[in-house]
């Protein structure tokens, strides 16, 4: 049996612990038309997570629980709705992981909640292109205690940044990086002086 960063034929295993939030079981997957009675299919984002792994595609199922993350971090600060996001319906990509509003955005077909979405195509993935292996997402919350019911909410999601606006965001955490060291070293000397004296 192979250990984990044992080299074999050319291939690095590594092992991987990746928690998925609970919570990405409520945002459910659209089934195709013809992917209906597919027992395979996953029903929901976890379960997607769950697929990800056990068939070794780990930065896929990263990107779903980071996707996801940034999903319920939006939703868990009650968003006012004045604030600059992106809303509509998710789509989640079998190729790369990605989870958000297709490319062309909130105007594309399917976005309205009240769409049937077994007549409209999904995608195309707004990270990698995919066309064909995407499937719609269900964003839905409990409506009562007893969790039978449950409502749907559109997928919101933050703008990307323009470069210019990355590159002020690289800048602003090298500089938050180098005044952490700068403290840290400022510490050290600092106790290094007091038990040298």
């Amino acid at each position: 049996m192979a250990e984990a960063g044992q080299e074999i034929s050319g291939e690095v295993l590594r092992e991987v612990e990746l928690k998925i939030d609970i919570r990405s079981a409520t945002i459910l997957v659209i089934p195709k038309s013809d992917e209906i009675q597919d027992k395979n299919m996953p029903r929901n984002l976890h379960n997607a997570a769950e697929l990800f792994l056990r068939v070794g595609m780990v930065d896929a199922a990263e990107n779903v629980k980071r996707n996801v993350a940034d999903l319920l971090d939006i939703y868990s600060a009650n968003p006012d709705g004045k604030s600059n996001f992106h809303v509509g319906r998710g789509v989640v990509c079998w190729a790369c992981g990605h989870c958000g509003i297709p490319k062309g955005g909130a105007n594309q077909k399917g976005n309205n909640i009240k769409d049937d979405l077994h007549k409209i195509t999904p995608g195309p993935c707004n990270k990698c292109g995919e066309t064909e292996q995407v499937n719609w997402l269900k964003v839905t919350q409990p409506v009562d205690a007893t969790n039978t019911k449950k409502e749907e909410l559109p997928w919101i999601e933050t703008p990307p940044l323009s470069e210019e606006e990355m590159k002020k965001k690289k800048e602003a955490q090298l500089l938050a990086k180098r005044k952490e060291v700068e403290e840290q070293v400022k510490r050290a000397l600092e106790e290094r002086e007091r038990t040298n004296l």
